[in-house]
């Protein structure tokens, strides 16, 4: 039933699932809800006392209803051969990328704990992380940003993939520059000499 309701061209879930790209995005993006709710990562950090500082509320809020749109459309316009890129080697790339930021992703949530949130901010008695995968790069949670929605715009064939990068680039720029920032000015030299060893997003590029 949910399909047809959806309007995406598929009568049933064996249309789905026939393409083994869209077949290994779903158990991808299963398996990391899944491994997110058993980690109990908190999803509304404000309800531990955090203050979301500026307009961070409204442009999170912004981004989710344009991914809500995006995970609608795609499906949609791949069916239709709307904006599709020709060749299905491009669903494999995607479906790689898309596991790599899904990978990233939860070894980055791992990592932070009780210390993640979906806003800027700090938290009452904040630790600078400098464990797993934060080892190497001080902004994992970002790159995953990158090249997860990337991931699934290419397992649809979309050349929607240039302003879905490029709008993830500039929010993760933004964001990082607002968190770098605040970093700073909360753990001063720890934050320098850490910064000094780590990469922004990827180790030995950037």
């Amino acid at each position: 039933m949910l399909l047809p309701l959806l309007g995406w061209g598929w009568d049933d879930w064996g249309g789905w699932f026939a393409n083994p790209a869209r077949l290994g995005l779903t158990v991808i993006i299963v398996g990391g809800v899944v491994a997110a709710v058993l980690m109990r990562v908190d999803v509304d950090p404000l309800r531990k006392g955090v203050t979301a500082v500026g307009c961070q509320k409204a442009e999170l809020a912004a981004l989710l209803a344009i991914s809500l749109g995006l995970l609608w459309f795609l499906p949609f316009a791949d069916q239709r051969g709307i904006f599709v890129l020709y060749g299905e080697w491009w669903r494999w790339v995607g479906l790689a990328m898309g596991g790599a930021g899904i990978t990233v992703r939860l070894l980055a949530l791992k990592a932070l704990g009780q210390w993640f949130s979906a806003y800027v901010t700090l938290q009452p008695g904040h630790r600078l992380v400098r464990e797993g995968i934060y080892h190497w790069v001080r902004h994992p949670l970002y790159l995953s940003l990158v090249i997860g929605p990337a991931g699934v715009a290419l397992v649809f064939r979309s050349v929607l993939i240039l302003p879905i990068v490029a709008l993830a680039v500039g929010f993760c720029v933004d964001r990082i520059r607002k968190e770098e920032r605040m970093l700073g000015e909360e753990f001063g030299a720890e934050f320098e000499k850490y910064r000094k060893v780590s990469w922004r997003m990827v180790p030995g590029v950037l």
